[in-house]
């Protein structure tokens, strides 16, 4: 499904309500919006949907959090996903869906101990089929794991998606109207509430708009007078082919340095969130063409194999794209109303759990936008407390 079947290509001129940024959060907001009745806008700058932050993600998912917030965003999300086809009412809707599971791996020697507490966790949450292995057990299942990995922890039922098929199934089963190539310099606030978007192909009139534009959400939201506590990381992605890669492996993660890696397509995908300062938002992101380089050497302290990957890699069989995190303080991301404003919503800063949250997030906004969720108890609201968050490896 391209771009064509979604662009409207007529501008209208009211709607019920606008959303601006044609990601994963942005269109899925759109398809539960205007299941509720909301006469839905989507503007995007870029020619198709999806083709920001979405573009760029390893696209993983996976259930094994003890965190409650993040449960609650993840769990409801991967069922969705389990039955997207029935969601979206598109028998036989593909959208690439991969549950090879997700290992968390260490060496640390207390490393049983720990990941002992962390599927405690889950499992007070109902998230009871993660299993915890020893060194030995894990290799037992995955021969490739070095011999000093001491604990891990898998989950058969996680694992990765097509995220473009997600979105174009999304946008295609939601009625709103998608405006692509349409940017959106700044929001249009009169006596204290939205009176629409300025976009560069003239002006939206509605009376609630949405700010889904994921690195560009808090530039955005200060034309209406509102700042964000957000900030943003760069985050890379290298794709190294080689057949020696297990195309059965699942999502690897060393829970020790960060570094993971998935198979694909003849190949893997590499990624590592290396300390970098923040930045300002950029498209496109430069990437590092010696984070490769890093990525490998970096997986190979738990899949050794990467280390013959490495050696015998060749230029034409290796490439690096960046993108960039929205981040908030507390790693949860900002869902909801932005007072002292009304009638303006942000969904942002998932922290790089974009694409494993976006189901649940969307439907938690229209929740607040319905009324049905009052500000005061929405968990992820604009303003409240931040306090640091856990177990979060990637």
């Amino acid at each position: 499904m391209g771009p064509e079947e979604v662009d409207s290509g007529a501008f209208p001129r009211t709607a019920d309500l606008v959303i601006i940024g044609g990601g994963i959060a942005g269109v899925a907001a759109a398809f539960y919006a205007t299941r509720e009745g909301f006469r839905t806008v989507v503007v995007e700058r870029k020619p198709w949907l999806g083709a920001l932050t979405t573009a760029v993600a390893v696209a993983c998912f996976r259930a094994q959090w003890d965190d409650p917030d993040f449960a609650y965003l993840m769990v409801p999300s991967i069922a969705t996903y389990e039955r997207f086809a029935d969601e979206i009412g598109v028998p036989g809707y593909d959208i690439g869906l991969r549950q090879q599971g997700w290992l968390f791996a260490t060496t640390d020697p207390r490393g049983l101990e720990r990941f002992q507490q962390w599927v405690e966790g889950q499992r007070r949450l109902g998230i009871t089929d993660t299993e915890l292995w020893t060194g030995e057990e894990a290799r037992r299942r995955f021969p490739w794991l070095s011999s000093d990995v001491t604990a891990a922890t898998f989950r058969a039922r996680d694992g990765w998606l097509s995220p473009h098929e997600v979105v174009y199934g999304y946008a295609r089963a939601s009625g709103a109207t998608f405006l692509l190539e349409t940017e959106a310099p700044g929001i249009r606030v009169t006596g204290g509430r939205v009176a629409g978007v300025e976009t560069l192909r003239g002006f939206l009139a509605a009376p609630r708009v949405v700010i889904a534009a994921g690195p560009f959400s808090r530039r955005l939201v200060t034309t209406a007078g509102v700042d964000l506590p957000l900030f943003l990381l760069r985050r890379q992605r290298a794709f190294v082919a080689d057949p020696a890669i297990p195309p059965d492996a699942p999502m690897v993660a060393d829970d020790d340095t960060g570094v993971y890696w998935r198979p694909e397509a003849g190949g893997a995908f590499l990624g590592w969130g290396l300390p970098e300062p923040p930045g300002e938002p950029q498209d496109p992101v430069p990437a590092d063409p010696l984070f490769p380089a890093r990525a490998l050497e970096g997986a190979a302290r738990l899949t050794p194999f990467f280390r013959e990957v490495a050696a015998r890699l060749t230029r034409d069989r290796v490439s690096v794209a960046a993108g960039q995190y929205t981040c908030t303080p507390d790693g949860k991301p900002l869902i909801g109303g932005c007072p002292p404003v009304d009638g303006l919503y942000v969904l942002t800063g998932d922290n790089g759990y974009g694409i494993e949250s976006a189901p649940q997030a969307a439907r938690h906004l229209v929740e607040v936008l319905t009324g049905r969720l009052p500000e005061p108890e929405n968990r992820f609201r604009v303003h409240r407390p931040f306090r640091p968050t856990g177990k979060k490896v990637l």
